[in-house]
């Protein structure tokens, strides 16, 4: 089963997630360098209710969410990526996630699906700007988001002192 299809590009599907992702998702997070993102549980049980429910309650809620990013040849799962609700004090912004598997990094497949996304965000979101959060020690983050037009923002995230905060204006 394939979820719906949101943004296609020339080489990419970044479409909805389903429950049968589940195991894909596990290789991913295998294969790529994720110290700087929410683990999965080690109970596969639980990840599972926790993806059925991102599925009904936050695709459902707000139509968005963190997608899942195929292979447009193969359909092959290769990481997310999407939009978020973060809140900065009380200001909700559109926050970006991202995660590319660790065998597909450096082909230009994050640019392609980040760049899909922020034109959707801009487009069909009608969305001022999007923020991305990165950890000050992850320097491979911080560099890609710079290529992609993304700026660092002078502002501290109250308890996140080592996350810099960048914006993408639309």
């Amino acid at each position: 089963m394939m979820g719906e299809t949101v943004i296609e590009t020339g080489r990419l599907i970044i479409r909805e997630f389903v429950p049968e992702d589940l195991e894909a998702l596990y290789r991913i997070y295998e294969s790529a360098d994720t110290r700087f993102l929410q683990p999965l549980s080690e109970d596969r049980e639980e990840e599972l209710e926790k993806l059925k429910s991102y599925i009904q309650y936050v695709y459902g809620f707000y139509g968005f969410g963190l997608w899942a990013v195929c292979l447009k040849e193969t359909g092959a799962l290769i990481g997310r990526c999407g939009l978020q609700v973060m809140f900065i004090g009380d200001e909700g912004e559109y926050e970006m996630g991202y995660m590319i598997s660790g065998a597909y990094q450096g082909m230009g497949y994050g640019g392609e699906a980040v760049r899909a996304i922020l034109e959707y965000a801009g487009e069909e979101l009608e969305a001022p700007r999007v923020v991305l959060r990165i950890d000050s020690g992850n320097t491979a983050s911080l560099r890609f988001a710079e290529r992609l037009g993304f700026h660092k923002s002078d502002r501290i995230l109250e308890n996140e002192r080592s996350t810099f905060l960048y914006i993408y204006e639309l």
